[in-house]
């Protein structure tokens, strides 16, 4: 008849009544953080901290559509210089001239 124990004898039960985990490590206090923040900032170490991103907040209220227009590249950089100087958007910069029309 053949045994279980494959040759290593009776199986022990293993004992973990003295098993405890190591203590939490402490964090490093403020004066070594800063000390070591110090120190990567003078050999021009980067944080690899996620920089938060700022949500862009929009002021449009009404549904919007677009408008794909073919013109000389020289009337296209006019546009866009007027849209630079006046700060508007395509859009807004749209309507504005639209309006000193009569549109």
């Amino acid at each position: 008849m053949m045994s279980n124990d494959l040759g290593f004898g009776k199986p022990k039960k293993l004992d973990l009544s003295g098993f405890a985990p190591r203590p939490a490590e402490k964090a490093p206090a403020q004066a070594e953080q800063e000390a070591s923040d110090r120190a990567a900032e003078r050999v021009g170490f980067q944080s690899r901290e996620p920089v938060q991103r700022i949500k862009r907040i929009r002021k449009t209220s009404e549904p919007l559509d677009q408008a794909f227009v073919r013109a000389p590249i020289d009337v296209i950089n006019r546009f866009k210089q007027y849209c630079n100087d006046t700060g508007m958007s395509y859009g807004e910069a749209l309507d504005e001239l639209m309006r000193k029309a009569g549109l």
